[in-house]
Parts: C-alpha cells; sequence; structure tokens
C-alpha cells in the first residue's frame, strides 16, 4: 500500500481542467469583454483640467459646467460608470443575499 503510485494522463489532466473551467467560460469572456471596454474608455478619453473646465463666477462650485462636460464630452465615460455602478451594486446585493442556508 505504501508504494503505490498515482500517475496521471495528459488527457486526464485536460479533461479534467475542461470540467472546470466548462460552466465559467461564459463569465470569463464577459468579464474580459468588460475590461476590454473599461480600457479602451480610460485610453481614448482626453482628461481635462481644473483650467480646462468652463467658469461661471456666480457659482463657485461650478455644477452647471461639470454638467455640460458630462452631457456633451463625456458621455461614452458616463455611460460606462454607469454600467460599472450598477454591476457593483447588483454584486453587492448577490453577495448580501447569501445561500439562503443559516
Amino acid at each position: 500500500m505504501l508504494n503505490k503510485t498515482i500517475s496521471f494522463s495528459l488527457m486526464q489532466i485536460i479533461t479534467s481542467a475542461y470540467n472546470y473551467l466548462k460552466p465559467r467560460i461564459l463569465g470569463m469572456v464577459v468579464a474580459l469583454l468588460f475590461l476590454s471596454v473599461i480600457l479602451v474608455a480610460v485610453a481614448s478619453t482626453g482628461w481635462p483640467s481644473v483650467d480646462q473646465l468652463p467658469q461661471n463666477l456666480a457659482d463657485q462650485s461650478n455644477i452647471e459646467g461639470i454638467g455640460v462636460l458630462i452631457f456633451t464630452d463625456f458621455v461614452v465615460p458616463f455611460e460606462i460608470l454607469s454600467i460599472v455602478l450598477l454591476s457593483s451594486l447588483m454584486g453587492a446585493i448577490y453577495m448580501a443575499k447569501g445561500d439562503g442556508k443559516q
């Protein structure tokens, strides 16, 4: 009993890896697509400095200038951010919900 050898064939390793990854492939593809969209959005966005924001001396908080920039120059990053926040909210709800076994 002490000298029993354990051997694995390459086909067994590939089959077990495939069986482990099979239910996770769709999730990995979605995660990679999501990551690529985020990276493209970050790379293609021009990030203006504070000096480039439209200044309004009557309103020092500059809410109007920020709103104009969000809905003109930054529509795509704003929408991507909304998707990120929505998915994180759904993930937090899923994690807080638990298995139901207590």
